[in-house]
C-alpha cells in the first residue's frame, strides 16, 4: 500500500471517536456526597489456605494483614478499612486533592475497579513468597465490587454486617478444631461450649476474633462494631 499521509495521529483520532462515545457510557465516576465501599475478595483463598482441625492458619493471618496495611497505607484516600480471612473492604470518598490528569483516575470507578484489584494481587503474592507461604503453584488473585452510599448510617451498618460474617466463620472454625456440636449455630452457645473446654473466647487473640481494622488513628485496636457504634462512625468519618 506503500506510505499514506491519512495514517496519523489526527487519522487515527478521528477513526477513534465514534467508539470513545461508547466508552464514555462506563466512564463512571465517585459523587462528592456519596461514601463508596469497595470490597476485594480472594479468588478461592479460603480453601486454598486453610490447615484441617485448626482455626486460624497464623501463616496466612499474617500475610493477609500486612497485605491489608500496605495496600489501605498506598492509597491515601481510604478512610477506613476492614479485613477478615482472605476479604477487604475500603471505605472512600472522592479524591478533593487532584492535582493532575494521573491522580483524576482516583475518582474514576472503572479504573479503581481495575487496578486496585491488581494491586492488591501484587502484594498479596508479593507478602507471601517473603513470609515463605506456599503459594501451591498459582498466581492468587483478587476480584472486586463497588458498593455506593448516600447515608452514615448505611455505612456502619456495613462494616457492622461483614464483622458478622467474620465472627461467625472464626466460631465455626473453633467449632470445628475443638470438635464442639455442629448442630450449634448461635455465639453465645459455642463460647459456652469453649468454656466447658476451659477455652475462654475473651482472651484469644482480638484480631481473630473481630477482624482487622484499618483508621488514620494510630493505636486503635479493632472492636466489636455493634456494641459500639458511634465509636465506628467516628473512626469512618474521621476526616
Amino acid at each position: 500500500m506503500g506510505t499514506n499521509e491519512k495514517y496519523s495521529y489526527g487519522y487515527a483520532r478521528k477513526l477513534n471517536n465514534y467508539f470513545k462515545k461508547h466508552e464514555k457510557k462506563y466512564d463512571l465516576r465517585l459523587k462528592a456526597n456519596r461514601y463508596y465501599v469497595i470490597r476485594f475478595d480472594g479468588k478461592e483463598m479460603t480453601k486454598a489456605f486453610k490447615k484441617k482441625k485448626c482455626a486460624i492458619y497464623e501463616k496466612f493471618f499474617h500475610v493477609m494483614k500486612e497485605t491489608f496495611k500496605q495496600f489501605c497505607d498506598f492509597y491515601k484516600n481510604v478512610i477506613f478499612g476492614y479485613s477478615f480471612s482472605d476479604e477487604i473492604s475500603i471505605l472512600i470518598r472522592v479524591d478533593k486533592r487532584i492535582k493532575n490528569e494521573e491522580q483524576k483516575d482516583n475518582n474514576r470507578i472503572e479504573k479503581l475497579l481495575s487496578l486496585m484489584p491488581c494491586k492488591l494481587s501484587l502484594l498479596f503474592n508479593r507478602i507471601a513468597v517473603a513470609n515463605n507461604l506456599d503459594l501451591q503453584n498459582k498466581d492468587w488473585l483478587f476480584d472486586a465490587r463497588i458498593i455506593e452510599f448516600e447515608k452514615r448510617e448505611e455505612v456502619s451498618q456495613y462494616f457492622i454486617a461483614r464483622q458478622a460474617y467474620a465472627i461467625d466463620k472464626y466460631l465455626t472454625q473453633l467449632k470445628g478444631e475443638h470438635n464442639i456440636d455442629y448442630k450449634l449455630h448461635k455465639s453465645d452457645d459455642i463460647i459456652t461450649e469453649l468454656d466447658k473446654i476451659g477455652i475462654k473466647y475473651s482472651d484469644l487473640p482480638i484480631n481473630y476474633r473481630y477482624g482487622l481494622m484499618y483508621v488514620k488513628v494510630k493505636n486503635k485496636d479493632v472492636f466489636e462494631f455493634s456494641n459500639n457504634i458511634t465509636m465506628l462512625e467516628k473512626l469512618c468519618f474521621i476526616v
